[in-house]
């Protein structure tokens, strides 16, 4: 009995440093989480695709980027770059209008009547910008690329209108 134990310890401890020396190499695909970076007079804040409608060999990635006074800025163009300097372009880019929802849902809301918990309703609406669909300026970019391609030996490079460029490394955004 003592010999299975201590066989079995040690494929366990094998397995487990096989594992460890995989992760520290940067094998395998990132999973990105949600994370706000100031770079200058730049706020960017990423997050992963919450939703899951990324196709399923795909991560995507969902980014908005804000200037000192907070307006929100469209990107030029959004790429992975690796280690030789080559650019990666995202199989799918959308950029997405303010009052854009992505879980419409029924056109319905509901309000409450004067205490703060809102559990009381006591009037129901229908919310026409779910209608009529997406209006106003833009809100984010939702980018796509190949799982095996979202590692941690790429950056992602975000260039501003006017041509800065922006590089940050994809395992400060995903795990």
């Amino acid at each position: 009995m003592k010999r299975v134990s201590t066989f079995g310890l040690l494929v366990f401890g094998l397995a487990f440093v096989i594992n460890i020396e995989a992760a520290s190499r940067g094998g395998g695909a990132l999973t990105p989480v949600h994370n706000t970076t100031k770079r200058g007079a730049y706020t960017i804040e990423t997050i992963g695709d919450t939703l899951h409608q990324a196709k399923r060999e795909n991560t995507r990635i969902i980014i908005r980027v804000s200037g000192a006074d907070k307006k929100l800025i469209k990107p030029d163009s959004i790429a992975l770059i690796d280690k030789s300097g080559a650019a990666i372009k995202p199989v799918s880019r959308e950029d997405r209008k303010v009052g854009h929802e992505e879980n419409t849902g029924l056109p319905v809301s509901v309000s409450g009547y004067g205490d703060s918990s809102g559990v009381h309703p006591s009037g129901v609406g229908v919310d026409l910008n779910k209608i009529f669909g997406p209006h106003g300026d833009y809100a984010y970019t939702k980018a796509d690329w190949p799982k095996e391609a979202f590692t941690a030996d790429k950056r992602l490079q975000i260039v501003m209108p006017g041509g800065q460029a922006i590089l940050l490394p994809l395992t400060s955004l995903a795990k």
